[in-house]
C-alpha cells in the first residue's frame, strides 16, 4: 500500500511532534511516523520527568489556575489539596497533549502511523519511506529520531550472581536524578553534592562547569576507567577540590520515589550524591535511514553509528528536501543547541522552509495558467 503527502515526519519525540503540530496547522497533508513502543524508549524526551528550564512549562502556572478557578469558601479543601500536589509537567505528558490535539482537532489531514520506518529510498523527486509494509510518498521529510545516551554499567550483586548491566540505573534516570544534559538539567544541582560518570574531556568540562556556576561539591566517577588529563586539567581538579575515583560503581541507592542517595563503589566507598550526571558519550544516532537517502555525516573519524547529520542552518541535509532536527543534527558553522525549545524551533524552522516550498510552487503553476491563458 501506498500514498503521497505533502510531508512526512518521522519520530515521535518533541521535534518530530513540532513538526506534526505546525505541519498540520499549515493544512499540509502529513504522514507522521511516531514509532512504537520500543521506539519510544530511546526518545530522550520520554526519560524528562519534569520540565522547568523553559518559560511558560512550569507546575506553579497549572496549579495557579486552578486555585483561581475554586474560590469559594466551600472549596478550601480543594485549595489545600492543590498546593500540597506536586504536579510533574513531564516530556510524556507533552508528547502525550500534543498527540490528542492533532488527533483531536486534525485527523482528516493526518496519517499517524505506530511503527517504526524501516527503509528509505527516492523516486525521482520522491521520498520513498516504509515500515515494512506501508509505503509513503513526498517530496519532503523531515527526520526527527534523535539520539541514544552512553548508560552506565553498575557491577551490582544479585543474589549468588554478579550482574553487569545498565538497568540498575534506571529508576534513577526516571526520576531525574541521573542526568544527561547540564543545559537542560545541571541548575537542578544548584544546592548539592553531583557525581560526574565518566572517564573522558568532557566528564572533565561538566565538572568544571557544575563547579564553578553553583560552587558544589563535585565527584567524577570513572567506573573503571583511568582519567588521561593535561597538567592545566590537574590544576583546576586539585583547586576546585573535584576528587576522581577510578574504581567501578557497584550499586546504586536511593529513597522511595527514586531520589538518588548514594553510589558505592568495588573497593567499599560509598560516594553519597543526590544527582548523578552522565558524561559518557552517545550510544547511538539514529541516522540509518539518512544514510540510505545519501545524507552527509558529520564527526569524522567516529564509527557511522554515532555520527550525527550534517545539516545548515535551516536544518537541512546534503539532500534537497531533507531536514534532520534535534538531537541528531549537527552544524559546521554553530553549535546546535540540545533542549527541548531549541528542538521545538529547528523543527518548526523545517516545516516553514517546506511550507514556502510548497507554496511558491502552486503559485508558479497558477501564474503559468494565466500567462498561458492570456496568450
Amino acid at each position: 500500500m501506498s500514498r503521497s503527502y505533502d510531508i512526512i515526519i518521522i519520530g515521535g519525540g518533541i521535534g518530530g511532534s513540532a513538526a506534526a503540530l505546525r505541519a498540520v496547522q499549515y493544512n499540509l497533508n502529513v504522514c507522521w511516523f511516531y514509532g512504537d513502543k520500543q521506539t519510544s524508549k530511546a526518545s530522550r524526551s520520554r526519560w524528562i520527568y519534569n520540565i522547568d528550564n523553559m518559560v511558560g512549562f512550569h507546575a506553579g502556572i497549572v496549579k495557579g489556575e486552578l486555585l483561581k478557578s475554586f474560590k469559594s469558601p466551600d472549596d478550601d479543601d480543594f485549595r489545600k489539596k492543590i498546593n500540597e500536589t506536586h504536579v510533574h509537567i513531564s516530556g510524556t505528558a507533552i508528547l502525550n497533549n500534543t498527540r490528542e490535539r492533532i488527533e483531536s482537532d486534525y485527523s482528516d489531514i493526518i496519517d499517524i502511523i505506530d511503527k517504526a520506518a524501516v527503509s528509505a529510498g527516492r523516486e525521482g523527486e520522491h521520498f520513498l519511506i516504509s515500515d515494512g509494509e506501508f509505503e509513503a510518498r513526498s517530496e519532503y521529510v523531515i527526520f526527527a529520531t534523535g539520539v541514544m545516551d552512553k548508560q552506565p554499567h553498575v557491577l551490582k550483586k544479585q543474589g549468588e550472581e554478579i550482574v553487569d548491566s545498565t538497568k540498575w540505573i534506571y529508576p534513577f534516570a526516571n526520576r531525574e536524578t541521573f542526568l544527561y544534559c547540564i543545559r537542560c538539567e545541571g541548575h537542578l544541582t544548584r544546592e548539592d553534592s553531583v557525581a560526574v560518570i565518566g572517564s573522558g574531556k568532557t566528564a572533565e568540562q561538566l565538572s568544571f562547569m557544575l563547579y564553578e556556576r553553583y560552587g558544589i561539591p563535585v565527584i567524577i566517577l570513572t567506573n573503571g576507567e583511568e582519567l588521561d588529563s593535561d597538567d592545566d586539567t590537574k590544576k583546576l581538579l586539585s583547586e576546585y577540590g573535584i576528587s576522581v575515583h577510578t574504581q567501578r560503581i557497584t550499586d546504586a541507592v536511593g529513597e522511595k520515589g527514586g531520589q538518588l542517595r548514594k553510589l558505592v563503589l568495588a573497593d567499599g566507598e560509598e560516594v553519597e550524591v543526590k544527582f548523578a550526571l552522565v558524561a559518557l558519550g552517545l550510544h547511538k544516532v539514529y541516522n540509518d535511514l539518512l544514510i540510505q537517502l545519501g545524507a552527509k555525516l558529520a564527526d569524522e573519524g567516529l564509527s557511522e553509528e554515532i555520527r550525527h547529520v550534517k545539516v545548515n542552518k535551516k536544518s537541512e541535509t546534503s539532500v534537497p528536501n531533507l531536514f534532520a532536527v534535534g538531537d541528531m543534527a549537527k552544524r559546521d558553522d554553530e553549535i546546535v543547541m540540545k533542549q527541548i525549545y531549541t528542538a521545538q524551533e529547528y523543527a518548526v524552522r523545517s516545516v516553514d522552509s517546506i511550507d514556502y516550498r510548497i507554496r511558491s510552487k502552486k503559485r508558479k503553476i497558477i501564474l503559468e495558467k494565466i500567462g498561458d491563458n492570456s496568450q
